[in-house]
């Protein structure tokens, strides 16, 4: 009896073994996977099967803080690309701006009507989350459905291309993604483009197009109204002529600087008759013409991430604003972990300064921030016009545009040197313009900043935002 005692004992010590839970070996779903597994076949499915999307044009992008961004970095617009030409083949699905390999235009997919794409943000040191999202922008309401989400660890690659600006080429042409001037086919096709399609949608009569011999005859942009008057002509959009007597509009092409070596070309069709029903047609273009120095300074991109948001937003109240005003414009931003936070601001034609609370110390305003905290800096601005504002990824001597900076530093040491140095800055305190460091000062000034930062890296963090408000 005790021999089947123990061997009953024996066997259920073994069945218990058998039965305990194994530790599990599934690892992690990798970034690379989970866009192929996952963010494409739901994309795919989405877009083919639902009854919105029926007919509907999209476009493919990557989301910054919830907006299409044309700007990102480089992980990201491989993740678009790659989303992109996933779904090109799917039936069905309307993609903007058409890719065409011919000279017909299709204008009826030159508006999305949907934005889907992904958006990568860091979650902590080195934890990432990816949504797959789809915006409808007549509603301006993202759409239901599309809930995958990725988080996990990168890989070193990964690491440094999510660290490495990008620029969406499906934005080619705005004013934050340039064409550059060497790209003179690829503008005259995208300004041919916009007039073809605006003369299609026009019901009033016919355009003969003579070319205006005096269009564009400065280098570098010269020739590119004559091309784009060869891509409308091979399109059959616009008919031309070489004859004064017979036409009855003219093609001009001008470039317009903005900054430095930044053009806006413009294009227009207008009827040689002031008096003819025929409207003018219009389209234009961002080029840069590598003919400007633009002078900047390398400061090296944070390897460790503090900032985890920053963003510009309205305030009020008292308190809120350095002046007697109750609404104000501030700088918010959030750290992942107790910092000190400095804010800077390089203003057009003015130069770089430091900011500071109402109270104007003479001392370099070092803000203590909390982990998971949110602080508000007051900035010289009352209003923000929509769509004003855009991140930047690097320091210029020379900004096109007023841009705030925020510094973020969880080391004591790298702060004490960092705020003996930007205490070498103008201080602004006020909505009143303050003459800040310019030419080279300034250019001595960001040298020294530079190896600073570099020396300090893995301690430093720093966003950008660039505003440039259009009344």
């Amino acid at each position: 009896m005790t021999f089947c005692l123990r061997c009953a004992s024996l066997i259920l010590v073994a069945v218990l073994i058998v039965a305990a839970p194994r530790p599990s070996c599934a690892r992690q779903t990798t970034a690379d996977d989970w866009i192929s597994e996952t963010a494409v076949p739901t994309l795919s499915a989405q877009l083919s099967t639902h009854p919105r999307f029926k007919g509907e044009s999209v476009r493919v992008v990557v989301f910054v803080d919830g907006k299409p961004a044309p700007l990102s970095n480089a992980l990201a617009i491989s993740f678009r690309d790659e989303l992109a030409d996933a779904i090109i083949a799917v039936p069905g699905i309307r993609i903007s701006p058409p890719v065409s390999r011919d000279n017909d235009i299709d204008c009826a997919v030159n508006d999305a009507h949907y934005y889907v794409g992904l958006q990568i943000s860091r979650t902590g040191k080195e934890r990432f989350r990816i949504d797959l999202r789809a915006l409808d922008l007549e509603d301006q309401a993202w759409v239901a459905g599309f809930d995958p989400i990725w988080e996990g660890s990168l890989s070193r690659s990964q690491q440094r291309a999510f660290d490495k600006p990008g620029a969406d080429a499906s934005f080619l042409g705005e004013r934050s993604v340039p064409f550059s001037v060497s790209e003179s086919d690829m503008i005259a096709a995208s300004l041919a483009r916009e007039l073809g399609c605006a003369s299609l949608r026009q019901m009033t009569g016919q355009y003969l197009v003579l070319l205006d011999d005096n269009s564009d005859l400065a280098a570098p942009l010269d020739g590119i109204a004559e091309l784009i008057s060869n891509n409308l002509a091979a399109g059959q959009s616009l008919q031309f002529t070489s004859d004064p007597d017979r036409a009855n509009a003219v093609l001009t092409g001008k470039a317009h600087s903005i900054d430095a070596d930044l053009h806006q070309y413009w294009a227009t069709v207008a009827p040689l008759d002031p008096g003819s029903e025929l409207p003018a047609l219009n389209a234009s273009t961002y080029v840069r013409t590598g003919t400007a120095r633009v002078s900047r300074t390398q400061i090296p991109p944070p390897q460790n991430v503090l900032l985890s948001s920053t963003r510009l937003t309205g305030s009020n109240g008292a308190g809120a604003c350095n002046s007697d005003r109750k609404t104000c414009v501030t700088m918010q931003v959030r750290t992942s972990e107790d910092a000190i936070v400095f804010f800077l601001n390089h203003q057009v034609n003015h130069g770089l300064v430091r900011l500071s609370g109402p109270g104007c110390r003479p001392q370099t305003d070092a803000r203590v921030v909390r982990a998971h905290e949110t602080i508000s800096q007051p900035l010289p601005l009352f209003t923000l016009m929509p769509d004003a504002t855009s991140r930047s990824t690097e320091w210029s001597a020379s900004p096109d545009a007023d841009t705030y900076y925020a510094i973020a530093v969880n080391d004591s040491k790298a702060a004490h040197i960092l705020s003996r140095h930007l205490q070498k800055l103008p201080q602004r305190c006020s909505a009143a313009v303050r003459f800040g460091l310019e030419g080279e000062k300034l250019e001595n000034w960001m040298s020294v900043f530079a190896q600073t930062m570099t020396q300090w890296r893995s301690h430093v963090d720093w966003q950008a935002i660039r505003v440039r408000n259009v009344y």
